[in-house]
């Protein structure tokens, strides 16, 4: 599945912006493509087709209001991203907060995985929010 805009120069924080205009917009297939094929969203998911009717259903309906890109650090597999998103869902605003992992191939870069904060994790602001609040929560759920 190609798309032009997942380039080999584009960096890894550029993909996550992407990944969040493409939510934003509803484009699922996008975000299907900027999988790293060997994540494990892939195995729950392994055909576009079975992602999209998932996508239909329970995405469609958040309605994005903000997200931002933060603090980005190195790891053996390649980048990982602190992320905030707050969305709308059946009229509630929701704030979720994200360790990305983003991991190189030959066409570039893709999502692998990520760590997840709720609101009830993590109450501060984003500025301050820091890799160690990942690092410390218990159990580290990465999907």
């Amino acid at each position: 599945m190609n798309h032009p805009e997942l380039t080999v120069d584009l960096t890894a924080e550029e993909l996550v912006r992407l990944r969040f205009t493409a939510l934003k917009e509803q484009n699922f297939l996008f975000l299907y493509a900027s999988y790293h094929p060997r994540s494990p969203f892939l195995e729950l998911f392994p055909h576009a087709d079975i992602y999209l009717e998932f996508a239909v259903q329970n995405l469609a309906p958040m309605r994005l209001c903000a997200s931002e890109v933060g603090a980005s650090r190195a790891t053996a597999e390649g980048v990982e991203l602190i992320c905030m998103l707050r969305f709308e869902l059946d009229g509630k605003l929701q704030t979720m907060y994200e360790l990305a992992l983003l991991e190189p191939i030959e066409s570039g870069w893709r999502y692998h995985s990520a760590q997840k904060l709720s609101a009830e994790d993590y109450q501060g602001e984003f500025a301050a929010l820091e890799f160690i609040h990942f690092d410390h929560q218990s159990p580290k759920v990465r999907f």
